[in-house]
């Protein structure tokens, strides 16, 4: 007979587990704005500080449980400690903000996130994680299929006939089944590389799924989250041939840091500039143009914007709220209906100056450094850097490191790592 202590911790782990669920599918910020929208028609105001207060809830449980299960001492003297550097230089930031108000409200929120992506890599396994993710995405992607269906007011973009569902957005839809899409695509490898006792019923469920996710992502019309897929994928492809190789000529860890790692960060600088010179004759292959949405006319004027205050930056998501940023720059004046660049690497260069984007960058390398070993001694161990680089490359077109976004909870949670889990590591 099993122990009551036996039971309660089960019964603590389903409890946990559906929570993290309802905060990761409440970070994807669609069903918060779905059932804040008729209240929002009233007194958009009002509802801003009711949607801040929703978020400040469903994440406090997260922060409580991570200063209750702690960071080791080891682990703040390493990436987690310059993470944690980052988010407090734009909690600084305030200081020197030119919209002090509002750099506090985003950084707060940046921290919070940012704690609740360390209590995630802190406290459940890369299967856990895979798992929580993908069932986080389903709710809302399912309700915007249903949205599309029942033709619910702002479900489809009328101009192209793109999906938006329950997001307002195609790309707020198109990362959740993005990442819904991803998970599934991960766990299958778990599952035919283990095979577990269920794995004839688990794999039909999860592709099916996996095609559901497929095809709520191509109906959103979003070039942006299907690029990030394609960078995940070059980067799973690039540490599978790694995992192959380590098994037949045995890379020494050395090796491994100094010659796969470098060349790993190289290629990746040569593609992502090959990209950005060649990227309108990509976009003509789909029939898109480079200045989507004004994008480029954003980027340009955020690296003015920039050249103004490189050091220290305009503070943490404030340019966009100043005046200032506009002064004696008439042919921008159109661009003043717009809180953020449309890149979150252009919101970290003009909201904490060189210096935060280079904590950041620091992070990002040191992070990868660290959990190289993952990459051949555990299964799926590739998830850790593709999942980072999807993540980079989304938010190279959308300002998706930013607070109560599941994008940078996942972010910081790829980079910090997993709990170890022997049932994953290779035989």
């Amino acid at each position: 007979m099993k122990s009551p202590k036996i039971n309660f911790l089960r019964l603590w782990h389903w409890i946990e587990y559906s929570y993290v669920v309802v905060l990761l599918a409440t970070l994807t910020q669609g069903p918060v704005n779905k059932i804040w929208e008729g209240s929002g028609q009233v007194d958009p105001k009002v509802i801003e500080v009711t949607k801040f207060a929703s978020y400040l809830l469903v994440q406090a449980p997260a922060v409580l449980l991570l200063v209750r299960r702690g960071i080791s001492k080891t682990q703040l003297t390493g990436p987690i400690g310059v993470l944690l550097g980052f988010v407090g230089w734009m909690l600084l930031s305030t200081l020197w903000a030119t919209s002090s108000s509002n750099t506090l409200f985003e950084a707060v929120t940046l921290a919070m996130t940012c704690f609740v992506g360390l209590y995630v890599a802190r406290s459940f396994t890369l299967f856990q994680q895979l798992s929580l993710f993908f069932v986080a995405m389903q709710p809302g992607l399912f309700f915007s299929w249903y949205a599309v269906r029942q033709n619910w007011s702002s479900s489809i973009q009328i101009e192209d006939g793109n999906w938006i569902g329950i997001y307002f957005n195609r790309n707020s839809l198109a990362p959740t089944a993005a990442l819904g899409l991803l998970c599934a695509a991960a766990l299958v490898w778990i599952v035919l590389i283990r095979c577990p006792k269920w794995w004839i019923v688990l794999t039909p469920v999860l592709l099916a799924l996996l095609m559901f996710d497929g095809l709520m992502l191509l109906r959103s019309g979003s070039s942006t989250s299907v690029g990030a897929v394609l960078v995940f994928g070059a980067v799973w492809f690039f540490w599978t041939v790694i995992r192959w190789l380590q098994r037949r000529i045995k890379i020494s860890p050395r090796q491994m840091l100094r010659g796969v790692y470098t060349s790993f960060l190289v290629l990746l600088i040569f593609m992502t500039t090959l990209v950005f010179y060649f990227q309108q004759k990509l976009l003509d292959l789909v029939g898109r143009n480079i200045d989507f949405n004004g994008r480029e006319v954003l980027w340009r004027f955020s690296w003015v914007g920039f050249n103004d205050r490189p050091i220290f930056g305009w503070g943490w998501m404030s340019a966009w709220r100043t005046q200032g940023f506009f002064h004696e720059r008439e042919f921008w004046s159109s661009l003043t209906n717009s809180y953020w660049s449309h890149s979150a690497m252009m919101d970290v260069l003009l909201g904490g100056g060189v210096i935060g984007a280079t904590l950041l960058v620091v992070v990002i390398v040191w992070s990868g450094a660290q959990q190289l070993e993952r990459v051949y001694t555990q299964i799926a161990g590739q998830w850790t850097f593709a999942a980072t680089w999807f993540v980079i490359a989304a938010s190279t077109q959308e300002s998706f490191i930013i607070g109560n976004h599941f994008l940078w909870l996942l972010l910081v949670a790829s980079m910090t790592g997993a709990k170890n889990d022997a049932c994953l590591n290779v035989d």
